[in-house]
């Protein structure tokens, strides 16, 4: 079961339309024999700054700056596969075992972290470069992150976006959004 797959993340913290896709693109690993396991989901602002300095120390993975992560919204996830059949995660950070996971994220129409040198990572499209993230940054500030997800669900509604995003639009469509 998919959603068993997420159990470490709050997923009230994610853009509802986004842990719908990436709950079918999960499933869609699986069904070709591949397991991965949500271990981050949205991040406060804080805890990305936390990681961030980590990066920097050589102490921990990739992480980008606070505000110019699409975690800082609720609009990624990071995943690790799991690569053994004992009882809990048997972590599998291999390039080669995320390869299913940004097939299937592409064919969703999601952004595969493994184009920008981050395998574990999905996430929602047109929110990647800095540029594109500071508007968010902008307006959670003035507002709250809700208040981006409301902005999302107008984009979504524009024939240009279901332009620019076919596979993703048709998925959402059919999962009633």
């Amino acid at each position: 079961m998919p959603r068993a797959n997420f159990s470490r993340i709050d997923l009230d913290l994610v853009y509802l339309p986004f842990v719908a896709v990436s709950l079918e693109v999960i499933a869609r690993c699986e069904a070709r024999g591949v397991r991965y396991v949500a271990t981050y989901g949205f991040r406060t602002l804080d805890e990305q700054s936390e990681l961030r300095r980590l990066f920097l120390a050589g102490k921990g993975g990739k992480a980008s700056a606070a505000g110019l992560s699409a975690h800082n919204y609720g609009l990624a996830f990071d995943f690790v596969c799991d690569a053994g059949s004992k009882p809990g995660v048997q972590p599998d950070w291999r390039l080669p075992a995320y390869r299913v996971l940004g097939e299937e994220t592409a064919k969703a129409g999601l952004v595969w972290g493994g184009r920008f040198g981050d395998a574990p990572h999905v996430q929602w499209p047109g929110y990647v470069s800095a540029l594109q993230l500071t508007p968010l940054r902008t307006l959670t500030e003035r507002s709250s992150v809700a208040a981006v997800w409301a902005q999302l669900d107008n984009e979504r509604g524009s024939p240009t976006w279901r332009a620019a995003n076919p596979r993703l639009a048709a998925d959402l469509a059919r999962l009633g959004f």
